[in-house]
Parts: C-alpha cells; structure tokens; sequence
C-alpha cells in the first residue's frame, strides 16, 4: 500500500482474491471426498447430501447474521393442513425476526442435521443444490422450485394483518456442484433451465467446477430477455451457450446463458446478498470485492480463452497508446 495518503480507486485484480475462492475449494473437496466413498455403493447419493451441507454452511458463514440458513419447510396460514410440506435444500430467511414453528431433527445432532419449519413471510430466498449440470438435475431442480408457485402468486399488502405468501424481494436459484466431461453437450440441460424463467424471482444459477478448465473456473447460469426467437449455435457447454428461446410473450423470449469465469463464484456470492437487500441489477457488479483473474494479474485486460492471444496483445498496445501517448 502506498504510503503517500493518496486516494483509493479500485484495484482488480484485489486484495484477497484468491483467498475468497478457499471456501469454493473447501465445499469441492468434501464432495468429492464423500463422491469417492459413496462409488463402491449400490445407491449414490451420500455425495449430494454432502453438497446441501457444504454450501448451507458456506452461506452460513458468509452472509450477514441477520440472515439464517436451513434445510426445511416453508409454511403459510393459506395453505391447509390436508397438503404435504414441500421439502427445500436450502432457505434464506430472516433470522433476528422470524420464529421456527418447529424443529424436524434427524439423528445427526448437529445445526446441518435438522430442518426448520419457516414462516412464509419471513423467507428470502430459495437455493435448490444439485451435484451435476445435466438435464435430469436441472429438472428435478426446477420441479421443486415450481412447487413455490402457489407462495409466489400474489404479494401481500404492506399492512395486511395475515401474510399468505412470499415477500416482494424473495429469489429462488439453482447451485450445481460441478459440469463434468461426459456432460460437455448436453445442451438439454440449459433447456430444462429456461423453464424456470416464469418463477417470481428466478435468478439463475451457478456451477462450483467445469471439468477440464483451469482450477478458478466456474459457471454462471444467466437468465436473457430477448425482443425475438434467436437459434442457438451451441459447440459445447464448456464455452458459451445459450439454451432455446422460451416465449413469455409477444416480442418477448427467455433464454439461460452458460458463460465460465474466475471471478464468477465472487460474483454470485455478492450477487446473493443483493438479492436480499433488495439492490440486484443483473446487469450491474453487485461488488467489486474478490474480482480477480488468473489472467488479469498476467496483465491481460481479456480472457485469452476465447480471443487470439495476438489479437489481445494488439488491443493492449492500442489501449497504451491511447491512454497513455508519447510525447516528444
């Protein structure tokens, strides 16, 4: 740091930017720590159950403490006592006001081992988490999250005594622990994503791990609007790919996006506490906080993944010249 008191601009690659990706590593290794166990056995889900606690502890830890994070269900004064509870990976909700209707406990004693009975009205978000991006994950994610769609219908009034549904700023998103090899074109699964696009709230999704790219990489699952039906001319789900066009309306269509950075988990981690704050914009940084690249601390101001390296190099020096021109 300098020592000249001058003003502060942000810096990216920042401080701590690599340091913010050990929680990523931390989740990844105990999955695949339990994926390794759970191999030899006839039913292999162990590794999943593992992938919910991971990443519920990791927002446990990293969301301010007005928020709790549980497993469990979510309960409104509308709907009758005749319908089955909906069981949810992980929820979001607001812990300094909300009570806990009741605890379900399982035999592991630990705070990860319960689910929590949750108050409709105090819920903030919905995080369905699955171990694969592949279609049948992604649909069996999107089938639960639309079983929100009876809490999500309506917003009560801001001085309605009873509250029967989701708040105004409530979000629901998908987490895949990683995009394996074998998965590489199935471009079906982004498909199965879009369905989504109709929830109240939908924000997308995040894959921890693609195979075969650099250690840092990770996946954003972005929603796109669009005035037209666009083809997609997909070649691979390890690059840029977009699933088909969901008609919403006239002269309006959804789409999901699949695009790979290093800075995506930092990114999606922010984005998280905007949505409960109630300050996203998908189309803004929600924070500059654990932006950096591998290629950025390189001195590359583009990913050399999907341009020429000579093409960037020329880009660079044109950008000097501009902004910084000799004189004589």
């Amino acid at each position: 740091m300098s020592d000249n008191h001058s003003p502060l601009n942000v810096q990216i690659p920042n401080q701590g930017w690599k340091q913010f990706l050990t929680a990523r590593d931390e989740m990844l290794a105990a999955y695949d720590k339990a994926r390794t166990l759970s191999a030899k056995k006839a039913v292999q889900t162990s590794h999943g159950v593992v992938a919910e606690a991971e990443f519920r502890q990791w927002l446990i830890n990293f969301l301010p403490k007005r928020y709790g994070v549980t497993s469990g269900y979510i309960i409104s004064q509308g709907v009758p006592n005749a319908q089955h509870m909906v069981h949810y990976d992980v929820i979001i909700y607001d812990q300094l006001e909300s009570p806990i209707l009741w605890v379900d406990n399982s035999s592991d004693a630990s705070s990860q081992g319960r689910s929590l009975a949750v108050p409709v009205e105090y819920v903030r978000g919905v995080i369905e988490v699955k171990s694969a991006f592949k279609k049948n994950s992604v649909e069996k994610a999107v089938e639960q999250l639309a079983k929100l769609k009876p809490l999500m219908s309506y917003i009560d009034a801001a001085n309605s005594p009873v509250k029967l549904y989701l708040p105004g700023n409530f979000f629901c998103a998908t987490v895949f622990f990683e995009l394996r090899k074998e998965d590489e074109t199935d471009f079906a699964a982004l498909d199965a994503l879009v369905e989504a696009s109709i929830l109240r709230g939908f924000y997308g999704g995040y894959i921890l791990r693609i195979d075969t790219l650099d250690k840092y990489y990770s996946g954003k699952l972005s929603l796109l609007r669009d005035a037209e039906d666009r083809k997609s001319s997909n070649k691979s789900l390890f690059f840029w790919a977009t699933s088909k066009s969901k008609k919403v309306s006239e002269g309006l269509y959804f789409k999901t996006q699949l695009t790979h950075s290093e800075s995506y988990f930092s990114e999606f981690a922010f984005d998280i506490i905007a949505l409960l704050k109630g300050t996203y914009h998908p189309n803004v940084l929600s924070s500059f906080y654990g932006m950096g690249t591998t290629q950025w601390e390189a001195g590359h101001t583009a990913d050399i993944r999907y341009f020429k390296p000579d093409d960037v190099k020329r880009y660079q020096e044109e950008n000097e010249k501009f902004f910084n021109p000799k004189t004589d």
